[in-house]
């Protein structure tokens, strides 16, 4: 029985604004002891009319509204199912706001909110929407986006998080007393009174997430690699073939695999170009496992996007595990932000954060800590804010107090390194893979076979990590967490608090130190911030590039006054950073010596975070243009960060990577160029080892693109390198207009920039208003996966994307069936590594378009046309609108990088007929 008298509200608008939308509709009902004593429900005449994404989502149209009541009628018998009632809605802030907007005055009583008790009870779960709640509580839900509808099926959800909530242990329910807003207070309070301890987190945890870990140890006999063998399980009549549904043989997976095994029996280092639905991931990981268990060593696997790394753990070795005659063990390898870290959890429960959305947070942090057994966020389902929240809890090795620290035995991250510890395949991403030779290998266990998927990113992920930053967020943040003897909450603080309850001869000279070091910090405070304010007038003396916010120190920028001034700054601040790091270490003695070992181990965290600072400073300010690029950015907030990198990575990687490993393999659909790898070659460094040992091979897609795919080039547009975006977009958008009917929608627009996505989704929303096609845009209508979803669910879509969009979507059969690239997909000249290379080349006398933008244009290109076809049955259509491809000699090479398909050119009048025509067979 439900605690309190509760009444369940939702309203239906005309849009998402309470100042401009309307209520089109309202439902209640009144709940007391559980029961639903009285029901109200209208419909509303908004006074305007009702938009038709609107009218989709609801089914309320224009006409059904014409008779209903305004809504000033309506007000007075609902506010009378008020009466002594707390107001409950699904995401019911969004009801409020509505209504107090129509009232002219905020809601009398506190809200509680389904979906934040929803989010706090239910971790894990992928979502948290009504429908999707109903669908998991198995509640009797008659349909959705309907008021009453919705009353009723949030009413069902409300007793059900009644009785989840009944099942929390009494200390963790004291806990999230402690925590709670107003709105939850009085729900927690009661369930403290009526509820009985439990063992354990029941309602919350069952089938929330899948274990992280694979269970089953290696068995005691070890498995031969013979490659033959290997060959056979993938053969017709093969162990797969019996024990896959569906599953399909590919010649061409017989030939990766067999060149993998090849590469990791015979020690050396493999490229591999394998084509769409070559099965790539299969052909790598049997040898990888035979090979790891029959040679009692690790093999390593390194994916660059987490979608190909939840293929792998959750979908392909869990089937293998399944299907192989012996047992092995794999281990999934994050960094340690990915954890959160206990110690972090008790300080911040010590001393919480004012902000409700943080304590919301804080709350669901707990519940979650009742079922996991990994301690990795992934489990979690995590908004944008609380990705910001997530920072403050997450281990780092700025904070670790190692063996000082009184959750040592329960740390998450420490089992996750025995885990990889036990483990014969590793999985991990490029990020941890190059963070890992940059810390000297001090990461991951020692791991002589390595497999990097999704390779074409190598050089870029390198490019990152093998250089340096600072950013002006992470200092602030430093400096918070450091803060001042006056504020309990920071590290300071606490050693002030600590020395009062030492005795006095322990306290006399740790309390002098204190004072002394409050002069050091507000001295390198004020030399952080005159360092900042440098770079401002920096960059105010520059133009910034357009592309990115970025500037590049350049020989030109570092000649003028204001970089002058900026390193004069930088020197006496890095006299303020080396006298704090001394006096941090002084401090960490002086604590050990009290026997306040979390303590020190902080205070020389603390002074190894600002010598790094001071070092990566001096690395990028001081970087040598003949070997290293540095510049400024500026993030969305305004804030500055500083970064180097080096120009020639391919070097670096040689040394600290490949030369140290007894076999790598790296692989992916787009390698070549021209059906070349000696571009890539080049970029990684795999020119720099012994010829006789790199071996590359190219396996074809066993897709007959001939049949399956057109690429069709648009002729008599305009060049859109002479183009400003705004223009180029007035110039296709009629053929964009065109060409979505002629496919029925169901069509992918890969941008170059994301301004240019803009100029083409105002333009084309417009065209196509009213036709019953939908615009979708990146950044515009939602997060990547949401608007995925969305654009599955909508028959008559075109999806704008940019960046992200070029790979990682997979859209089989009638999902996708138009691919269209308006630009090819030439890298912007602002970007600073790009800029830098390309002038270090141009003054070593070489063709910087022609050795370096071309081809990674190319293998852009090539990742964007592997969207079209996914599967054996698909069709679909390639449609280019850059005049490049036609009139440019380089534009043969961009066709000659595709499998062989179906050309034409067209004019854009004639090409909707001729796509029509091609889908018609």
């Amino acid at each position: 029985m439900l605690p309190q008298t509760y009444v369940v509200l939702d309203v239906e608008t005309t849009g998402l604004d309470p100042a401009r939308d309307r209520i089109i509709e309202i439902a209640a009902v009144r709940l007391e002891g559980g029961n639903i004593t009285r029901q109200f429900q209208t419909l509303v005449n908004p006074g305007r009319p009702i938009p038709p994404a609107i009218e989709r989502l609801t089914g309320i149209s224009d006409a059904m509204v014409r008779e209903a009541p305004p809504l000033p009628e309506v007000l007075p018998g609902l506010l009378d199912l008020f009466r002594d009632a707390i107001p409950v809605g699904h995401n019911g802030t969004f009801d409020l706001a509505f209504l107090n907007q129509a009232l002219g005055h905020g809601w009398h009583s506190p809200l509680l909110d389904t979906l934040a008790l929803s989010r706090i009870l239910f971790p894990c779960l992928a979502s948290h929407r009504l429908d999707y709640m109903s669908k998991y509580l198995t509640l009797e839900a008659t349909g959705h986006h309907r008021a009453l509808d919705d009353v009723l099926t949030t009413a069902r959800l409300l007793e059900n998080l009644w009785q989840a909530t009944l099942e929390l242990d009494k200390n963790l329910l004291t806990k999230l007393l402690n925590l709670a807003p107003v709105g939850l207070q009085s729900w927690f309070r009661a369930a403290l009174v009526q509820g009985t301890p439990a063992s354990h987190f029941e309602v919350a945890a069952t089938g929330l997430f899948a274990p992280t870990r694979v269970p089953s140890p290696q068995s005691g006999t070890l498995p031969a690699f013979n490659v033959d063998d290997l060959v056979a399980m993938l053969d017709h009549r093969g162990l797969l073939a019996e024990q896959i549904p569906g599953y399909e043989y590919r010649p061409q997976q017989v030939d990766m695999l067999r060149a993998v095994a090849s590469a990791l029996a015979g020690n050396y280092y493999l490229t591999v170009e394998a084509g769409t639905g070559t099965g790539k991931s299969l052909a790598y990981l049997l040898p990888a496992i035979y090979w790891a268990c029959s040679q009692r060593k690790r093999v390593a696997i390194a994916t660059h996007t987490i979608s190909l790394q939840e293929q792998l753990w959750q979908k392909d070795l869990p089937q293998l595990r399944e299907l192989l005659p012996f047992s092995f063990k794999a281990a999934l390898v994050k960094g340690r932000s990915n954890y959160i870290c206990r110690r972090k959890l008790r300080d911040y429960l010590a001393n919480p954060s004012a902000g409700e959305a943080e304590r919301l947070f804080a709350m669901r942090v707990l519940c979650w800590l009742e079922v996991t057994t990994s301690g990795d966020w992934s489990e979690m389902k995590l908004t944008p804010e609380e990705e910001g929240f997530k920072f403050a809890l997450a281990a780092d090795t700025e904070t670790c107090t190692g063996n000082a620290c009184p959750f040592n035995d329960e740390c998450f991250v420490n089992a996750a390194r025995r885990e990889a510890e036990a483990a014969n395949i590793l999985i991990l991403n490029h990020s941890l893979l190059l963070s890992d030779i940059r810390l000297n290998n001090q990461v991951l266990p020692d791991y002589p076979y390595l497999i990097i998927d999704e390779a074409h990113h190598l050089e870029e992920a390198a490019t990152e990590h093998l250089g340096s930053s600072v950013s002006q967020a992470s200092c602030e943040l430093f400096f918070r967490r450091l803060g001042r003897s006056e504020q309990a909450y920071s590290f300071l603080g606490r050693v002030r608090n600590l020395a009062r309850r030492l005795p006095p001869e322990g306290n006399l000279e740790l309390a002098d130190f204190l004072e002394d070091m409050e002069l050091t910090v507000t001295a390198t405070l004020a030399g952080w911030q005159e360092f900042w304010e440098s770079l401002g007038r920096l960059s105010d003396a520059a133009r910034w590039e357009e592309a990115g916010y970025t500037l590049r120190f350049t020989s030109r920028l570092k000649e003028t006054p204001a970089w002058d001034n900026l390193l004069s700054v930088f020197g006496s601040l890095e006299e303020n950073l080396s006298g704090l790091a001394s006096r941090l270490e002084r401090l960490s003695e002086l604590l050990s010596a009290a026997g306040a070992g979390e303590f020190a181990a902080d205070a020389g965290n603390f002074a190894a975070v600002v010598a790094q600072y001071s070092y990566d400073l001096g690395q990028i300010l001081d970087a040598d243009p003949a070997t290293s690029v540095s510049w400024l950015e500026k993030n969305n907030h305004g804030q500055y960060i500083l970064r180097s990198a080096p120009l020639d990575i391919g070097p670096l990687l040689a040394e600290l990577l490949f030369s140290r490993k007894q076999a790598v393999i790296l692989t992916s659909a787009t390698l070549t160029v021209n059906n070349s790898f000696d571009y890539y070659h080049q970029q990684t460094g795999l020119q720099e080892l012994p010829a006789d040992r790199v071996v590359s091979c190219q396996v074809s897609s066993p897709f007959d693109y001939r049949s399956q795919a057109l690429v069709c080039s648009i002729r008599g547009l305009p060049n859109p390198g002479q183009l400003k975006d705004a223009d180029y977009a007035r110039a296709i958008t009629p053929v964009l207009t065109a060409i979505c009917p002629a496919v029925g929608g169901r069509s992918l627009v890969l941008c170059t920039s994301h301004r240019f996505l803009r100029e083409v989704y105002e333009l084309l929303s417009a065209d196509l208003n009213g036709s019953g096609y939908r615009v979708l845009a990146q950044g515009i209508d939602g997060s990547r996966s949401r608007l995925l979803e969305e654009f599955i669910q909508t028959p008559r879509a075109v999806l704008l994307g940019a960046n992200s969009y070029w790979e990682g979507i997979d859209l089989p059969g009638d999902l996708l069936r138009c691919v269209i690239i308006p630009r090819l997909p030439f890298p912007s000249p602002g970007i600073p590594t790009l800029a830098a290379r390309m002038e270090h080349l141009a003054a070593r006398g070489q063709n910087a378009f022609a050795t370096l933008s071309l081809p990674q244009a190319i293998i852009r290109f090539r990742q964007g046309f592997g969207r079209l076809i996914r599967r054996a049955s698909d069709r679909g259509v390639l449609v280019i609108l850059d005049q490049r491809l036609l009139s440019q000699r380089y534009g043969r090479l961009f066709i000659q990088s595709l499998p062989p398909v179906t050309l034409e050119e067209v004019d854009p009048a004639g090409a909707p007929s001729r796509i029509k025509t091609w889908f018609q067979g």
